[in-house]
Formats: C-alpha cells, sequence, structure tokens
C-alpha cells in the first residue's frame, strides 16, 4: 500500500513535471540577452548569412545570397516563415519574397539545416561601401506582423571614377580644359562635348574623343567657342519699365552701356559634359561647369542703337541766330541796341568837342596891327 502510494506521488511528479516543459507553445516570444525576440518554443532557430557572390557585387549586376537557417527542427514551431525586405540599392526581379519552411521538411536524424537563397539586383547607381539587407521571420505559419528582424551587410564595389578639371589656356576664342581622373578607376572612352548653354557656343564640332584615362592620369581638349553675348546691344536688352525718354536719354544710354560691359566682361559658366565607360562596361556621364572670361575684351559700343529711347544729337548749323529759343533772339535784339546806341553816343560826343584848325580874326588883326607900327 505504501508502495503504490509512493508510485502515485512519483508518477504525479513526473506528470507535473512533463506539463511544465511542455506548457509553452509557439505563441509566446521572449527576449535574449542581446535584445532580439525570438518564441520560446522556437528559441534555437537563427538565420545567418553563408555566402554572398560574386563577393563583392558590383552595381547593375546580380549578386545571389544564402541564408541558413537552423533550430526549427523543434515540433513547436510548425514550420517557419521567412522574408526578404529589399533596401536600396538591393531589389529583387521576382516575386518571391516571401518562403515558407514546413514542419514535415525536417526528419529526424539530419542536420536539421535548411538553405534560403535570394537573388538580388544591384542598382547601377550604388556606391562603393557595404549596404545593408533584411531578413525578417517567425515560426510556423503565423503573420509576418511582429516577426524577429535580422540584418546583415553586403559589399558593393562602386565602379564609377571622378573627375576634376580646369581652363588651362585661352586665347581670344580657343579655350583648352584640362581634365583629370582623380577616382580609383580607369575611365574609358572618354567623350568630351560643350552642350547648348546660355552664354557660350560652339564653332564646329561640340565634342572630342580622348580616348582612356588612367586614374591619376589626364588629358588636354580644345574648342573653339562664341559669346553668344559678346555682340549684345541696347535693342536686344530689356529696359526698366520707368525709364525716363526725353531729358535724361543720354544719361540712361551711358548707364545702360556701363551694365552692359559688366555683364559681359563678368566671368560665365562654360558648361561642359564628360562620357565614359567605367570598368564593368556602364556607360556614364558627368556634366562640369568652370568660370569662363571671353576673351578678356571689352566690348565696342559705338554702333549701339537704342529701342524706346529718344536720344538727343547735336547738329552744327550754317546759320547765325539759332532759332530753336525765342529767348536767345530777344537777348542778342537788345545786346545789338545797346551797342548800337553807345555808338552813337560816342559819335555825338565827338562833334561836340571838335578842335578847329582856322586862326580866329581877333589873332588875324592883332598881327596886322603889329606889322603897321
Amino acid at each position: 500500500m505504501k508502495f503504490s502510494k509512493s508510485l502515485f506521488i512519483i508518477l504525479g511528479f513526473v506528470l507535473i513535471t512533463i506539463a511544465s516543459v511542455r506548457a509553452p507553445t509557439a505563441s509566446t516570444t521572449s527576449t535574449t540577452s542581446s535584445g532580439d525576440k525570438y518564441y520560446t518554443g522556437c528559441y534555437l532557430m537563427n538565420v545567418s548569412l553563408v555566402s554572398q557572390d560574386p563577393y563583392p557585387a558590383t552595381p547593375d549586376s546580380y549578386v545571389t545570397v544564402v541564408f541558413q537557417v537552423s533550430g526549427i527542427q523543434n515540433p513547436d514551431c510548425g514550420g517557419a516563415k521567412f522574408e526578404f525586405v529589399p533596401t536600396y540599392p538591393f531589389s529583387l526581379d521576382t516575386n518571391d519574397a516571401v518562403r515558407t519552411l514546413n514542419a514535415t521538411t525536417y526528419a529526424y536524424g539530419y542536420n536539421g539545416v535548411w538553405v534560403l537563397p535570394y537573388k538580388l539586383r544591384v542598382d547601377k547607381d550604388a556606391l562603393d561601401e557595404e549596404s545593408e539587407i533584411e531578413i525578417h521571420y517567425v515560426p510556423g505559419n503565423k503573420a509576418l506582423d511582429t516577426p524577429i528582424i535580422k540584418k546583415f551587410k553586403i559589399k558593393v564595389q562602386d565602379a564609377r571614377t571622378s573627375f576634376d578639371a580646369v581652363i588651362q589656356e585661352s586665347t581670344g576664342s580657343q579655350v583648352s580644359i584640362a581634365i583629370a581622373n582623380t577616382g580609383k578607376y580607369a575611365a574609358n572612352s572618354v567623350v568630351v562635348r560643350i552642350p547648348e548653354q546660355e552664354y557660350f557656343s560652339v564653332v564646329g564640332t561640340d565634342g572630342q574623343m580622348v580616348g582612356n584615362i588612367d586614374s591619376g592620369d589626364y588629358s588636354m581638349v580644345s574648342f573653339e567657342v562664341s559669346s553668344k553675348r559678346a555682340g549684345m546691344s541696347a535693342q536686344n536688352m530689356t529696359l526698366p519699365k520707368n525709364m525716363p525718354s526725353q531729358n535724361t536719354a543720354p544719361k540712361n544710354i551711358t548707364r545702360l552701356r556701363n551694365m552692359t560691359r559688366t555683364q559681359n566682361t563678368a566671368p560665365k559658366e562654360l558648361k561642359f559634359d564628360i562620357y565614359y565607360t567605367d570598368n564593368i562596361g556602364e556607360r556614364r556621364v558627368v556634366n562640369m561647369a568652370l568660370p569662363f572670361n571671353y576673351g578678356n575684351a571689352t566690348n565696342n559700343f559705338s554702333g549701339i542703337r537704342t529701342s524706346g529711347i529718344r536720344a538727343t544729337t547735336t547738329k552744327t548749323s550754317s546759320s547765325l541766330l539759332p532759332s530753336s529759343n525765342p529767348w536767345v533772339i530777344v537777348v542778342l535784339i537788345l545786346i545789338m541796341a545797346f551797342i548800337a546806341y553807345r555808338v552813337y553816343n560816342i559819335k555825338r560826343e565827338g562833334k561836340k568837342g571838335t578842335i578847329s584848325h582856322e586862326i580866329p580874326d581877333w589873332v588875324k588883326n592883332s598881327e596886322k596891327k603889329g606889322k603897321n607900327k
């Protein structure tokens, strides 16, 4: 009897122990010491990145990444669901981001490790750096609303190079540009073109083939350009609406000339494009611009024509009396009258004080009397 009671006690203890072990299910979650969330029934489930091909990945190509899944052999897991979450510069061409591993795929006695391969497209403008990708997963057939998130880094090698440029020489309409490859990779089949732009236009061909420029090397290109605004006149300019149009016109023309000179002599941006093929065969273009003072010359405005301005002009006349202002005529008449009056008075005063050279009679009589004595 005592033996039976002891047996029942032992069996009860075993059942309680088994129940306490089997109580947690895949629906309960916990957090690891590192902060990662895991499901208690599948606490051994783990995902790791085991392969990247090629390494490093290159822009505008594909890279295959392989993930290894382990720890879901516990029947309580009921399999697992995985999702690849695309982040730039990676994307999927196919609609298979979500993968499911059924519990029936596990067989006792085998390794219990699964592999998940994904073929990713790398954007052509990807930078030379390590970029992150994400895998979300949950045990069983649950929704991926609150998944465990694992992040991995994929190495990408940027195939682009970079350039620096200076205007090496400019004489008149000729401009020579020095282009240096300052990047890590060679630039192949380099072509330099000057596009349509606001201030300059190309005389002749607008592009030149340079060839290959190795990293750290440079090359020269020369173009003949003309300034679109070198021959600008006031006729082609937009004048202020409130500009006077009569007596102040000469001042306005001077101001207009000075303003146009300043606009035409200040350096403008000469834009040009560098086309090249990178080391993975991708054709690329780099847009550049440099300050350029065309010709370093001052424009000639001797033949300037004005539009909307009445410019006064000075003419030489053969008439002695200008007829443009009647007050001038009045003043001249008064001056002439005054001069005539003064001349008349001078002549009159001269007649009154005239000295006669004839000998008076009393002198003649006194001389006769002296002779008679």
